[in-house]
């Protein structure tokens, strides 16, 4: 069976890819060379010379036995985009089985002696300013292929992953490079490790011999992740520990394991080739960069008091003044069922409809808003954003675009494309544009959420971050503010790799309250959650920026400080004027120890004397 089609055909060439045929003709069908052709001059010995067939049809690729990309069309006279290939070329597919380790991308494989289909090419797209230097190339094992063609289609070769390949930055492409040398090693690794018995040692060998290399402690723990399930330990959290350990050690001036012990270990001799892939990665020696001519009339700018005072810089602009400023980038982070996605829609209506939010005016008018939801059925998103609409009194179905999964199932058994591809967010881009082509203004883009949008991300790996996070960076500057949702880790931080705070504005956090804090009056279900601000670079540090708690009961948002389910009650109460013996039936405390809470709560500045009418029914006028 092949992959070959005339619709596939098509795929690739609009995906950039320069194709060409690599059976000439069927007493060859084996042959994986690429056509050429004559070209009509002849060498200075006499001899013709001879071309890549690079003008063939898409019915003339589509009937081929083979087909491959070029990865550099433009040297062989052909139209289309640089590529770069990792190509697996291990005959027992170890190493292919550590082909998860790289960033995802269109990927081909073939079936092993079991049946099973194993990867044998991811391809990426590159600037081909950003083509290796160096070979890195390893017998029988892994490669980079950038200066050739690497056959994508044919007899033999099945699709695994159908989507359109990463563009890698120069950064990237170190980093894949990397990681080809990296599976060098491990596939090496795996081969020795042993079967049974004595593992516990070769792993904290491993884990010594790798803290000696300055590969990331991230990519560390994968790898040794990676072989458990290549060799199938399922001591996983133990193995993976040892990482940090000999670290630790490493650190405090211990002598650890290091490659030498773990020859020794995996009995195999200190020349061998996993020695020889374990040098590959150290580090390259730094060349020294030449010297910087200095130009000694260069200065810097400046002015004296009178002119920067008088100087018009920009100034912050809002579209909720001051929760959200425009063009910024802004994550929601919290734990699930803590209302993210409910608190989002009430800002996304808020911006659509210039309705303001807890009491935050709107500013510069209605936005267009584009709302990506990856999880929740349709008819849950109608719910929720009629109640919000009702709640608010307020319509704006021009200015609020909608886009959830079960529309994508309709048009995509897969559903959404994984925006850790560029395949997945050109998408995306492709309707912000058309947003501000039907409106004319960009979109306020939420991103509801990253575990559910972004399947397979590898969260820990800076590098798997990176084409999210510049993506957004990129609608940023094209005028747009983006809000995304992501959840917790287990220290109540947002969860994966840190890169991903570098350049975003704002982190919005949700946390549970603890039993003290609930409030225990709501009919049905209703939002309570404690915010705060990890960052927030507009407002670090100032009154916006204090944690409070959050509340939503009918679609009706109030904001109260952080207190406990009691005093909670009490404000309520005070606010519908009911007085202390009223209070102590309902909540059962003594009327003594409401008079000292409603004390500490007026000293506080959280009740003040005399009914706020226009905040007894909850709509606070305080800012978020």
């Amino acid at each position: 069976m092949s992959n070959i089609t005339l619709d596939n055909v098509n795929k690739w060439k609009d995906w950039g890819m320069a194709l060409i045929a690599c059976s000439k003709s069927e007493e060859k069908e084996k042959d994986k060379k690429p056509a050429y052709e004559w070209n009509g001059k002849y060498n200075s010995d006499g001899k013709k010379q001879y071309v890549w067939k690079v003008d063939q049809t898409v019915e003339e690729l589509a009937s081929a036995k083979r087909i491959a990309v070029i990865h550099q069309p433009d040297k062989k006279g052909a139209i289309g985009k640089s590529f770069l290939t990792v190509d697996f070329d291990d005959p027992d597919f170890v190493a292919s089985s550590f082909s998860s380790l790289f960033p995802v991308s269109f990927t081909i494989g073939k079936k092993d002696i079991a049946g099973a289909i194993r990867a044998t090419h991811i391809e990426y797209e590159i600037d081909p300013e950003h083509k290796p230097k160096k070979k890195v190339s390893f017998e029988n094992s892994i490669e980079v292929l950038s200066n050739t063609c690497s056959i994508i289609g044919g007899v033999d070769r099945h699709t695994i992953w159908d989507v359109q390949p990463v563009r890698l930055l120069e950064t990237h492409v170190e980093h894949v490079l990397q990681l080809v040398k990296v599976v060098n090693f491990m596939q090496h690794v795996a081969k020795a490790f042993p079967a049974k018995g004595g593992r516990d040692e070769s792993f904290l060998r491993l884990a010594g011999a790798l803290a000696h290399t300055e590969l990331s402690t991230e990519l560390k723990e994968k790898v040794v992740e990676k072989l458990c399930e290549v060799i199938g330990d399922d001591e996983v959290n133990k193995r993976v520990k040892k990482v940090q350990y000999q670290e630790r050690q490493l650190a405090a001036g211990v002598e650890i394991a290091n490659i030498k012990s773990l020859c020794q270990n995996l009995n195999v001799n200190n020349t061998s080739l996993l020695a020889k892939a374990f040098d590959e990665l150290k580090p390259d020696a730094v060349e020294e960069d030449a010297e910087e001519e200095i130009d000694y009339k260069r200065t810097i700018s400046f002015a004296d008091l009178d002119d920067f005072l008088t100087t018009d810089f920009p100034q912050p602009s809002y579209i909720i003044e001051p929760l959200v400023s425009d063009q910024s980038i802004v994550q929601i982070v919290g734990a699930s069922g803590v209302g993210k996605t409910m608190f989002g829609l009430a800002i996304a209506g808020s911006i659509a409809t210039a309705n303001g939010l807890l009491g935050m005016p709107s500013v510069g008018g209605p936005r267009p808003v584009l709302y990506v939801e990856g999880e929740l059925p349709g008819s849950d998103i109608q719910i929720r954003i009629n109640g919000m609409l009702k709640a608010i009194d307020k319509s704006c179905s021009k200015n609020f675009y909608v886009s959830s999964l079960q529309q994508q199932l309709k048009i995509n058994d897969r559903g959404f494309t994984p925006i850790q591809t560029e395949q997945g967010l050109i998408e995306i881009e492709n309707a912000i544009v058309e947003i501000k082509k039907r409106s004319g203004k960009m979109p306020v883009v939420f991103i509801d959420n990253i575990s559910c949008l972004a399947s397979g991300l590898k969260e820990n790996d800076a590098d798997a971050w990176s084409p999210i996070i510049n993506k957004f960076v990129k609608w940023k500057n094209m005028g747009s503010t983006i809000f995304y949702f992501h959840h917790l880790n287990k220290g109540n931080d947002s969860s994966g790799s840190t890169m991903q705070h570098r350049t975003i504005d704002m982190v919005i956090r949700m946390r549970k309250p603890d039993n003290k804090q609930k409030i225990k009056t709501f009919k049905d279900k209703g939002v309570q959650a404690i915010v705060d601000f990890p960052k927030w670079r507009l407002h670090d540090n100032s009154q916006h920026s204090q944690e409070h708690m959050l509340i939503c009961e009918d679609w009706k948002w109030e904001k109260l400080p952080v207190l406990t389910s009691d005093e909670l009650e009490i404000v309520r109460m005070y606010n519908e004027d009911l007085d202390v013996k009223e209070m102590a039936k309902e909540i059962d405390l003594a009327e003594k120890t409401i008079y000292k809470k409603i004390k500490h709560l007026k000293d506080k500045g959280v009740i003040k004397d005399g009914t706020n009418k226009e905040t007894a029914d909850r709509k606070t006028k305080e800012i978020c």
